[in-house]
């Protein structure tokens, strides 16, 4: 089942870090505390989950103070890649490539306790486990996955939990390698995907949802973000949006700068730096969200495996801040990030046999000058898991709505 957040046995790291800058001595706290279950925080906050796909094959979830088999039935492969979205109702949607190369598709039930899978008839299109990205949009759910073909497809489910339309193309086939990350997110009153071409520039698709003779279609605009060569074939890509609001896309270039491609309206902008040479690992998963007042941040486990973050939420800053010591995830690692609705950050990973949460202070934090690395104001939570678990796994993370007591 999807899990809750349960009551705090102690005082959390959060409460010593407020009542310290209340003090005056928030520097005097140690870095990275780690806890168990009765370390997570207060039953009244925010409570995310985290969705992986197990060493056995079955979709797995995490709250703060448990990991575990959602169901009995194998989904796809270990580690595969997975996409999490929170729906306008709260409850929550799941979709990987399964065994049969098409769409699993996992939806929360009316009681709120569990999910139920739906496979898509449609098989042999991708790759198991392949890359996937869904977002929520005005008119229902959008997934669009990689196929095996080089194309980028498309659908869209409805508030039921069909597909209101169709499965097909929006890049058709050879346009992209099988393997190219793919980044969902909504855009004012449409949705949009972003990836890197085969040319090496940041490409993105832009939909809007009209009325075709059989029903709901999408009608896309693909434009050119970058120049060409300025990622490297098969480098993840992240974005993010504020509700009925403006995008921001990022990547990673050829030089391990961070970057970032901001929207004006419907239209990407020219790229920005957000670090400077190197301070990316070339390939590293990126996770970006944003506040619903517009600030963002984009996270990634740095070459040392540190815990980093970029944000524009203090004006511009040369290099992202770290949040969470070396070491503490693999180098360029899948991780994924949700905003909490209560300014705080979560990010989530798979580490070896155990799940890690970080909890960084982001919007809260009093005091918006980076200080030595790490930044004191965050909190680190492992979950040993009792099924096999490797730092390699693909994982997404969100806030839903059903988890909120």
């Amino acid at each position: 089942m999807i899990p809750t957040t349960t009551a705090s046995g102690g005082p959390t790291r959060r409460d010593l870090l407020r009542a310290a800058v209340l003090g005056g001595v928030a520097t005097a706290l140690p870095v990275g505390l780690t806890g168990p279950a009765s370390a997570a925080p207060s039953a009244m906050a925010p409570s995310p989950a985290g969705f992986y796909i197990g060493s056995d094959g079955r979709l797995c979830t995490a709250g703060l103070g448990s990991t575990g088999p959602v169901g009995s039935t194998a989904v796809g492969p270990a580690g595969g890649n997975v996409s999490t979205v929170r729906r306008a109702d709260g409850s929550v949607a799941v979709f990987t490539i399964g065994s049969h190369g098409g769409l699993i598709a996992g939806f929360t039930s009316a009681a709120g306790s569990g999910l139920n899978f739906v496979r898509h008839p449609q098989g042999g299109l991708a790759p198991p486990g392949g890359r996937i990205a869904a977002v929520e949009g005005p008119t229902g759910t959008h997934v669009h996955f990689t196929g095996s073909n080089g194309a980028i497809y498309h659908t869209m489910y409805s508030r039921s939990g069909v597909p209101a339309i169709p499965l097909a193309p929006l890049a058709q086939p050879g346009s992209v390698s099988p393997s190219t990350p793919l980044a969902a997110f909504p855009v004012y009153d449409r949705t949009g995907v972003a990836f890197v071409g085969a040319n090496g520039g940041i490409r993105t698709a832009v939909a809007q949802v009209g009325t075709g003779p059989s029903g709901p279609i999408a009608v896309w605009t693909t434009t050119a973000a970058t120049p060409a060569n300025v990622a490297a074939p098969g480098t993840p890509v992240t974005a993010a949006s504020r509700t009925n609001g403006p995008a921001a896309a990022f990547f990673t270039g050829t030089d391990g700068r961070l970057w970032r491609i901001p929207f004006s309206g419907l239209t990407p902008q020219p790229m920005v730096p957000l670090s400077e040479v190197g301070a990316v690992p070339v390939g590293a998963h990126l996770t970006a969200t944003m506040a619903p007042t517009g600030e963002s941040v984009v996270t990634y486990a740095g070459a040392d495996g540190a815990i980093r973050a970029a944000t524009d939420a203090w004006g511009s800053h040369p290099q992202p801040w770290v949040i969470a010591g070396p070491a503490s995830h693999v180098p360029g690692g899948p991780v994924s990030a949700v905003y909490g609705g209560d300014d705080y950050l979560y990010v989530g990973w798979c580490g070896l046999d155990r799940w890690w949460w970080l909890i960084w202070w982001w919007l809260r934090r009093p005091i918006p000058i980076p200080p030595p690395p790490p930044d004191p104001y965050h909190e680190l939570i492992r979950i040993n898991s009792v099924l096999p678990m490797r730092s390699n796994f693909n994982v997404s993370v969100t806030m839903p709505g059903l988890a909120v007591r």
